[in-house]
């Protein structure tokens, strides 16, 4: 049996993120500016964050609402390459290398890159004619629009089996593959307040918990499971899956 459970984000903000604080912008010629003014644009238009310049001196959030950000223009690049037919098509390239943390002064997360290569064929119905800087702005627009696909919460799911070895879990399993995850957790809790030893009943009421969103408890019950059975290699995945989303902190912004 089988139980659906969030799968970890591209780039994971946490549960309560709805700010998006820009520390600085960093880049060529006006690229900081282009880049502002389009997160502004697509975030207003996606409707999940809201967008504020981090200033100097000001209040820091700690609350897990605010994710701080930091943005390098790696490549602004306006090109016209000929073809083999001796015709101009101008390209442009954007890549965005995107820093997270917790607060303005860090420590910040491994850069998540985005970028776009534009072809003036795609903008304009002579390429000729297509400029750089519109270009360079519809370069500019999918890449963050790829970085706030990332960064925004999906409903991701990925399947993980149950242990329902024993017949104590089973009524509990039987909700939990049905999507009645609260019903699925009083019953898994009952068995599991009875039967302490029973490393089952721990393991199935984590999956539960993390289904529901508590990793914490979910990572408890887990290390329950391992420490009665530990050679058991779904209840080590398990583990070490919950600890790699509470714990992985290498990148500055765990979840």
């Amino acid at each position: 049996m089988r139980i659906a459970r969030p799968a970890p984000a591209v780039v994971d903000l946490g549960l309560h993120a709805r700010v998006l604080s820009v520390v600085r912008v960093t880049g060529p010629e006006d690229s900081p500016a282009v880049v502002i003014h389009t997160l502004q644009g697509r975030v207003a238009r996606q409707g999940h964050f809201q967008l504020e310049e981090w200033k100097p001196g000001g209040q820091v959030d700690t609350s897990g609402r605010t994710a701080y950000l930091a943005i390098d223009v790696a490549e602004w690049s306006f090109t016209s390459p000929r073809n083999r037919d001796g015709e101009v098509e101008p390209q442009a390239r954007v890549r965005l290398l995107t820093r997270i943390a917790r607060t303005p002064e860090g420590p910040w997360a491994e850069p998540y890159e985005t970028g776009a290569l534009v072809e003036g064929s795609e903008s304009a119905s002579d390429a000729s004619r297509a400029r750089p800087a519109d270009l360079l702005l519809e370069s500019t627009l999918r890449s963050v629009d790829d970085l706030l696909r990332a960064l925004a919460p999906r409903p991701r799911v990925e399947e993980v089996e149950l242990d329902v070895d024993s017949p104590l879990v089973r009524p509990g399993a039987t909700a939990a593959t049905r999507g009645e995850f609260e019903d699925a957790r009083a019953s898994f809790e009952e068995v599991h307040s009875r039967h302490p030893e029973l490393p089952a009943a721990a393991y199935d009421l984590g999956l539960v918990m993390e289904a529901l969103g508590h990793w914490e408890e979910a990572e408890a019950l887990y290390t329950d499971a391992v420490s009665k059975k530990p050679d058991d290699r779904l209840y080590r995945d398990a583990l070490d899956s919950v600890r790699a989303r509470l714990h992985t902190s290498a990148s500055g912004f765990p979840p």
